[in-house]
């Protein structure tokens, strides 16, 4: 048994109220937590549910096909499907932390990545990443603190489960990184950065937007924009040679994206560096 969330408690269960302007975009229906489930759960749900088992095990059936359920790991439920799952031998119960959703939410978190029709159950595989935030939540029922601080804690919790531990990510996605680093000036290849880091090419994207925040088209279009100033201030080159050494083909293209980025053409850009450095020509 996983000791990570020994001891760990909620004091009540949660229904969402309206917090006005503070409402999140992916609020929480309700939240419950069972210490000692031994019970099977034989329903369907109208709602998306996510139950989080942090100790014990069982099974889950779905669609003629059986899961494992080993904690620390997730189960899901969609609505509107006919369900069995809870505790089954060696274990006598489970210990679950379950969140509900609005049905309406069903394609969002589809898009998202959240819920995947071939992929019910799934482990998680850095457990003690949630402890601090299932603290936080048990902190935030005890104060009463606004729904709107809940549902983000529970879609971070969601969002963590999904995520594979830190150092592996990191490490998998700084080989794209140097990949995309070492030949800047050209578009990146998302099918040879996925084969890099040993993914799909969805995988892969979910991975790097996760970890880097933008896309890899334009985290590189960041880099040739960074060389493209480099050169306007420590070069005499034209604009359509810088341009063309940071890898634009159209001098007006590149000029737009210079724009876009830095709020100033190219030209502009030069001209106030190089009064600010006392070289102005």
């Amino acid at each position: 048994m996983d000791d990570t969330f020994k001891n760990l408690s909620f004091p009540v269960n949660y229904w969402h109220e309206d917090d006005g302007s503070l409402r999140s975009l992916n609020p929480l229906s309700a939240l419950g937590f069972m210490r000692r489930k031994t019970g099977w759960v034989r329903t369907s749900f109208d709602t998306v549910n996510f139950s989080l088992i942090l100790n014990g095990g069982g099974e889950f059936h779905r669609k003629d096909q059986n899961w494992k359920v080993e904690a620390p790991c997730v189960i899901t439920q969609w609505p509107g499907e006919p369900l069995e799952y809870g505790p089954a031998q060696p274990h006598e119960f489970w210990t679950e932390l379950y969140l509900v959703y609005s049905s309406d939410l069903m394609p969002k978190f589809v898009q998202c990545g959240f819920i995947e029709d071939s992929r019910p159950v799934w482990a998680i595989s850095n457990p003690s990443a949630l402890r601090p935030l299932l603290e936080e939540l048990a902190r935030c029922l005890v104060t009463k603190e606004k729904s709107a601080r809940i549902d983000r804690i529970a879609e971070r919790l969601i969002l963590e489960t999904l995520l594979p531990p830190h150092v592996s990510a990191s490490s998998r996605i700084s080989k794209a990184l140097n990949a995309i680093q070492t030949s800047w000036q050209s578009p990146p290849d998302l099918e040879s950065l996925a084969r890099r880091c040993n993914m799909s090419v969805s995988t892969f994207q979910r991975r790097w937007n996760e970890s880097i925040g933008i896309t890899p088209a334009r985290y590189a279009l960041g880099l040739r924009l960074q060389e493209a100033c480099r050169l306007l201030i420590e070069t005499s080159d034209s604009i359509s040679e810088i341009a063309n050494a940071c890898g634009f083909d159209d001098e007006f293209y590149f000029s737009r994206c210079f724009r876009r980025q830095f709020g100033v053409p190219p030209r502009t850009y030069r001209k106030e560096h190089l009064i600010r450095s006392g070289r102005a020509r």
